[in-house]
């Protein structure tokens, strides 16, 4: 299996097989068995002050369905809100290696 992921330009993964290669520590490691790369998921929120999240008001696995439901709500209401990308892991053991 080969797989590239560009979050940043701090913030590349290659993936060989087994073997994960990253920019941040730790560098290089060796998969555990089963592991399954995390989900994004796009979390439509409204911000209070200082940008603290005070209510998620929908998520959703691609951005595109995220940007309708910000759609949705009028322009007073909209500069209060926020689209926010998290990823999602099915197993601790998995997220461990993403840390």
């Amino acid at each position: 299996m080969f797989e590239l992921d560009v979050q940043s330009l701090r913030r590349i993964r290659l993936r060989f097989g087994s073997w994960h290669f990253r920019t941040w520590r730790s560098y290089r490691m060796r998969l555990p068995k089963g592991y399954r790369s995390p989900e994004t998921i796009y979390e439509v929120v409204l911000l209070g002050e200082d940008d603290y999240v005070i209510a998620q008001l929908g998520a959703f696995f691609d951005l595109r369905t995220a940007e309708r439901c910000l759609a949705q709500y009028d322009a007073e209401r909209r500069d209060q809100m926020a689209i926010n990308y998290v990823s999602v892991h099915s197993r601790l053991e998995d997220w461990e290696f993403d840390r």
